[in-house]
């Protein structure tokens, strides 16, 4: 009988815990989606537990294990953010030689990016009193830094205008900058990049 009875099969326990990992990755990226999708409409400070359960379609209870806290919720909502339309990266315009050519690069990407991150940056700009959104917009500050000192070389600037001309490239880059342009004035992106630039050019002589 031992040849024709047979313990049934079990599946092995690395199957186990792969299928049960895998199932905690989807969990986490449509809970990271739904909170993600939240601060693109009503922001952080609005962006409730509840509100997260609801729109992923879980437990309130699954979201505490995945998110204890602000922190949590915020690191996750960037990355996926960052994975589906990174930020423009200042160090990828140092190869540009031509300053003025490089600021309109610069600008293009930046000004593109504020157009499609419309409503997600007027959202983090507004809860700046939120710890996790005041950290997230002083690195985003360090960044714009960054972009200006990559932006400044090559520039024929007279020293008396140094400071009114490092003052206005860095007044360029800003996202407050871009709404004036496009949505005060009413300027189209391409118009607003080239207006940008001159103002910057003027600003060197």
């Amino acid at each position: 009988m031992g040849n024709h009875v047979r313990s049934p099969k079990v599946p092995p326990r690395r199957y186990t815990l792969q299928s049960r990992a895998d199932k905690q990755a989807e969990t986490h990226r449509a809970l990271a989606r739904a909170a993600s999708e939240l601060h693109h409409t009503v922001g952080p400070s609005r962006t409730t537990i509840s509100a997260i359960a609801e729109k992923a379609g879980v437990q309130r209870l699954t979201v505490y294990r995945h998110f204890p806290d602000e922190e949590a919720i915020f690191t996750a909502c960037t990355a996926y953010s960052f994975e589906l339309d990174p930020p423009p990266r200042p160090d990828t315009w140092i190869g540009i030689e031509n300053p003025q050519e490089r600021h309109r690069t610069a600008l293009k990407q930046l000004y593109g990016y504020y157009r499609r991150k419309r409503q997600l940056l007027a959202n983090l700009y507004r809860d700046a009193e939120m710890p996790v959104v005041a950290a997230a917009l002083e690195r985003r500050r360090t960044l714009l830094q960054r972009a200006a000192e990559i932006l400044h070389a090559g520039w024929k600037v007279r020293p008396a205008r140094l400071r009114f001309f490092s003052a206005t490239l860095a007044h360029t880059l800003e996202f407050s900058t871009w709404l004036s342009f496009a949505e005060g004035q009413g300027l189209s992106d391409a118009e607003a990049v080239e207006l940008a630039v001159s103002l910057v050019t003027s600003s060197a002589r």
